[in-house]
């Protein structure tokens, strides 16, 4: 696990890696039901002619990572953005169940701003981690990645907690 401070906008978080043995399962179970459906990001992405932001495609996804080993870098918020998160959240919840729409849209407004942080801190990650540079992936820094990444707003166990899982085929991986 590495602990990596986001400098200049005042977030923090947590970046951990581990290898998939899933077949995806843990990310691609949720995407388009629960979740969103994943982003394409990382450096490398035009050159497999992946458009930077745009929608994760299982199928793409599935045959580009029969290319090779699969890690999954997981930016978890600081506890603090998780609280924050996890009250705007629960509160647009009951809002909406109340029902109040006016209400449960702003605090819904104010999630989406919470996640937007936590979205440029994981990119932010991203960046630093692509600078860096990650032996195992390629021996040549700074690097290019093709990643994509998966949205998830709660933890496995349903608590609120903000995390990103950003799946990295390291056959993919190129120097810049």
């Amino acid at each position: 696990m590495a602990a990596i401070g986001i400098t200049g906008m005042g977030l923090t978080g947590v970046v951990r890696m581990t290898w998939v043995q899933d077949d995806l399962a843990h990310v691609l179970e949720h995407a388009r039901t629960d979740e969103t459906p994943g982003t394409w990001t990382g450096r490398a992405c035009p050159d497999y002619a992946l458009a930077l932001g745009g929608d994760v495609d299982a199928a793409t996804l599935r045959r580009l990572a029969g290319q090779g080993e699969i890690a999954d870098l997981t930016w978890e918020a600081p506890d603090d953005v998780a609280a924050e998160h996890a009250r705007v959240f629960q509160a647009a919840i009951a809002a909406y169940r109340a029902p109040e729409p006016a209400r449960a849209e702003r605090l819904w407004e104010e999630v989406r701003a919470v996640w937007s942080r936590a979205w440029t801190a994981n990119c932010a990650a991203l960046e630093f981690l692509q600078d860096a540079g990650l032996s195992r992936f390629s021996p040549v820094k700074p690097q290019r990645w093709m990643a994509a990444s998966f949205e998830h707003h709660t933890s496995q166990h349903a608590v609120p907690r903000p995390h990103v899982h950003n799946i990295v085929v390291t056959a993919l991986t190129m120097g810049t």
